[in-house]
């Protein structure tokens, strides 16, 4: 696996919520559910769209609903990581005997 890259991410872009809100709030596919999940109306869409308004603490959990992200820790990532490293059917760790082919 390549090494992380600065911030923890490899060699991709690290993801940014304001870039995403602002793309889905953008595109005409998206922007009428963002928009209402969101409970604003276009002009404070084109608002927040131009820099004159931000994202309220009350709107947090919906923007990120609209976003289809979901909060975690980074242990959390790490721990599902390291369970897809090892299998989550590998036998011999089902069967108490480690990582497979650890002896």
């Amino acid at each position: 696996m390549n090494a992380p890259a600065e911030g923890g991410f490899p060699h991709h872009q690290k993801p940014n919520m304001e870039r995403a809100l602002r793309q889905a709030l953008s595109d005409p596919r998206t922007r009428a559910a963002a928009r209402d999940r969101l409970e604003w109306d276009d002009s404070q869409v084109s608002r927040f769209l131009s820099g004159q308004m931000g994202l309220t603490i009350e709107k947090i959990d919906a923007a990120i609903e609209v976003l289809g992200m979901v909060v975690t820790t980074a242990n959390y990532m790490d721990f599902l990581a390291y369970g897809a490293r090892i299998g989550a059917s590998c036998y011999c760790a089902r069967a108490g005997a480690g990582e497979c082919g650890m002896r």
